[in-house]
């Protein structure tokens, strides 16, 4: 299913596990995974999809985005240290690479992505 920031919704336990924290075994690229923790009654959460939805597709095919709410995967939330909502995690072959906590313009979420990728050496370079 997907959200109103434009990610999959993940639903269960096992699929955060399958499709944040596992490398692929298909054979497919590993990229990072922007995970965004929110809930339906947040007002800052509501803020902040159109930002993510925003940096979804300014980074199309390098990295992926989900979307968890911690009212259904309270136990998701807690494992990945999230105290308060919004939070935004961008994690790499299973590892957390940046957390950003509350409301976030594009640019400052633009900005942590693209170190992400630069620190992971898949940042193409703009001329």
């Amino acid at each position: 299913m997907v959200t109103k920031s434009g990610g999959r919704l993940i639903s269960s336990i096992e699929q955060f596990d399958q499709e944040v924290l596992k490398d692929k075994d298909d054979g497919s690229e590993n990229l990072p995974v922007l995970v965004l923790f929110s809930a339906p009654w947040c007002g800052p959460c509501r803020l902040t999809n159109p930002v993510v939805k925003e940096i979804m597709k300014q980074y199309q095919n390098k990295i992926e985005v989900v979307e968890i709410s911690t009212d259904d995967l309270p136990e998701v939330a807690s494992d990945a240290g999230v105290l308060s909502i919004p939070t935004i995690q961008l994690y790499y072959e299973g590892k957390v690479m940046d957390t950003i906590v509350g409301c976030v313009a594009k640019n400052v979420l633009a900005r942590s992505v693209d170190k992400v990728l630069e620190d992971l050496g898949l940042l193409e370079e703009t001329v």
